[in-house]
């Protein structure tokens, strides 16, 4: 199946993202919203993009061209013949049920349904319509038309032909597609979800400064810290994540205390100007650390009493922990994972290139006794032991 024409229902910022990617490789795009305001912040947004793409060289009469094949829509009238229609409306259930329901009565049978979701279940979702076999995840990344990642999720019911569509499509659209089988937070955010936890807990801890972890993060892969990153994303938005991925996990993803406490004072991050950092209110810009938050530490109390010193590479060992957990359950293809993490994250090198780096014997060693400090959170993946055991000091 070749699709020809697409739609993106949700023209917020990462509607209209996806809509710029589309429209950049040619295809036609139906950008609908509930409402002509709605729309036309979406259109705004397009125009925005295209422009900034002429000013860096892309030629006016191409920037029309791709113009053009946007059609702005507040009802699925339009919808009739569209071969692929992405869902990027906000991550609530019910909302998400009404817009696949609402695309199954009037696209044609044949119509794929993507759905961006970060975190629900394709499954689930698929269940809400006649036609789950055609119900995919596609999962772009924050800005779409720029991040090289999209995952490809399929539910249980998903066929073949469409996961082999969605990934050839995506492919088509410039992007690293990589193939993610169902679990809760994907791939890709579900290992950032152990990084950033632990870059709080090593706060609490009093171990380093805010500024000094992210500084540390940024001079060994990071093209920036996680904690400026907790600041960027919201800590209100991280904490529902946090919770709804220990809610699936476990104890392995117990969320730091410190980032409650975040949102109970409302330091939520940029969206407050103040979170971890502090911002200017005029330019929104960051100034520094907040001193506020030397004063919540206190009152939290350190979370224990160990000797232990600040080493960067207890940023990446969860990280790599969770790495192994997902090649024992083959949520994707090992030579598909290190490259996913870097397109989706901006690391300079993966998890499991750091851990071949440090050796896997070392990381286990360490894990170990990490576990024995903090318990639960650093409890060895049983196929790290594995590899150490079959003396393998590399994932590949």
């Amino acid at each position: 199946m070749e699709v020809s024409k697409a739609a993106v229902v949700g023209a917020g910022t990462m509607g209209s993202t996806i809509a710029v990617a589309l429209i950049s490789r040619g295809v036609p795009v139906v950008l609908k919203d509930v409402d002509q305001i709605t729309v036309n912040k979406g259109l705004a947004t397009i125009e925005r993009l295209l422009k900034s793409r002429v000013d860096k060289g892309l030629s006016g009469q191409v920037a029309a061209k791709q113009r053009a094949l946007v059609q702005p829509a507040v009802d699925f009238s339009s919808f009739g013949d569209v071969d692929l229609a992405i869902e990027a409306v906000p991550e609530s259930i019910d909302l998400k049920r009404q817009v696949l329901q609402d695309l199954d009565d009037h696209c044609h049978t044949e119509t794929i349904f993507g759905t961006n979701t970060s975190s629900l279940s394709i499954t689930q979702l698929g269940a809400f319509t006649r036609r789950p076999e055609k119900v995919i995840g596609l999962h772009f990344f924050n800005p779409a038309h720029l991040m090289k990642l999209v995952e490809v999720i399929p539910g249980l019911e998903t066929s073949d032909e469409t996961v082999q569509v969605a990934l050839e499509f995506c492919r088509l659209l410039g992007k690293l597609s990589v193939r993610v089988e169902e679990c809760a937070s994907f791939l890709v955010n579900r290992l950032f979800g152990r990084y950033v936890n632990e870059a709080l807990y090593i706060l609490q801890e009093g171990q380093m400064a805010v500024e000094q972890i992210d500084e540390a993060a940024c001079d060994y892969a990071m093209p920036i810290g996680p904690l400026a990153l907790r600041d960027m994303n919201g800590a209100d938005v991280g904490l529902s994540v946090a919770q709804f991925n220990f809610q699936e996990y476990g104890e392995r993803f117990s969320p730091a205390p410190l980032l409650a406490e975040l949102v109970k004072r409302n330091l939520l991050g940029q969206k407050t100007l103040e979170g971890l950092y502090s911002y200017d209110k005029q330019t929104r810009k960051r100034i520094g650390s907040n001193p506020f938050i030397a004063d919540i530490l206190i009152h939290l109390g350190k979370l224990h009493n160990s000797d232990e010193k600040f080493d960067v590479e207890r940023l990446f060992l969860p990280m790599i922990n969770e790495a192994f957990l997902v090649m024992q359950e083959k949520i994707c293809e090992v030579e598909d994972l290190d490259p996913a993490l870097m397109a989706g994250l901006g690391m300079r090198k993966g998890p499991l290139t750091i851990a071949s780096e440090i050796g896997l014997a070392n990381c286990l060693i360490r894990i170990e006794k990490l576990c024995k400090v903090h318990g639960e959170r650093f409890r060895p993946a049983p196929l790290l032991r594995r590899y150490v055991w079959a003396k393998r000091n590399s994932v590949y």
